[in-house]
């Protein structure tokens, strides 16, 4: 038996040392979706039907309507405009002690269009599909000067400033609140959580003198800004008014 031991404790120890490499890698692409159906196990159907039923009952549920179709465009388009119209508009409401005067976002997390005619719930988080939180930085100018050099040259959606785009991709004659930038005056900016740790090239953000995070995510805050519009009886409604233009 001891002898038995010693044998496999050998063993052991020499295939332990053993070192193994992947031989080949096959893949095969697997489809999910209406072809699957036949397949469907009717026991989990049933499972899950309450759930999914009530799920697309919120989702189907018509909170506005916008009367053209809104995408991101650069160096302006009328969904970005929108969003931080929307973003400025709710900060200098439920903050006014912020005396938030920029608003700023990235247009990378938008992944669809809003198309004319009714806005869904689940259209808006097919349009936002990540819980990304209000942000509110305090920037002082010459940072300000930065961030939109970065939104010059790489893209994003701006309210509250208005500014050129050279031919070096820089940005010209800033304006902030119709007022030329003061690189010595602390700015108060809103923005998302995401782009706040410096992400998508905004690395100016994480500069900020102070910074505060508010447990609302901004597709909650646009469900609620269309939702309001509404009840006051106006479609959404946005305009190009040249906040981003090219100066060359």
């Amino acid at each position: 038996m001891r002898q038995a031991f010693i044998f496999l404790w050998i063993l052991l120890l020499a295939t332990s040392c053993s070192s193994y490499k992947v031989a080949s890698i096959t893949a095969t692409h697997i489809p999910v979706d209406q072809r699957a159906d036949g397949i469907q196990d009717q026991r989990m159907v049933a499972l899950i039907k309450p759930y999914v039923d009530s799920a697309a009952k919120v989702a189907n549920a018509v909170i506005g309507y916008s009367d053209e179709t809104m995408r991101v465009e650069r160096p302006e388009g009328l969904l970005s405009n929108f969003f931080a119209d929307v973003m400025l508009s709710y900060s200098r409401q439920h903050y006014p002690g912020d005396s938030v005067a920029i608003a700023v976002t990235n247009i990378g997390g938008f992944r669809n269009p809003i198309y004319k005619g009714p806005i869904t719930v689940g259209k808006i988080y097919e349009l936002m599909p990540f819980q990304n939180e209000l942000v509110v930085l305090y920037l002082k100018g010459n940072i300000v000067q930065q961030l939109a050099d970065s939104i010059a040259k790489y893209g994003g959606a701006v309210a509250g400033i208005r500014f050129g785009i050279n031919s070096q991709k820089s940005a010209t004659h800033i304006m902030v609140q119709g007022v030329p930038l003061n690189p010595d005056k602390i700015y108060a900016v809103a923005a998302n959580d995401y782009i706040a740790k410096g992400n998508d090239h905004f690395d100016a953000l994480t500069q900020a003198a102070k910074s505060i995070t508010y447990p609302i995510s901004l597709r909650r805050l646009m469900i609620d800004y269309i939702k309001q519009q509404t009840i006051e009886g106006h479609p959404i409604h946005q305009t190009l008014d040249g906040r981003i233009y090219e100066d060359q």
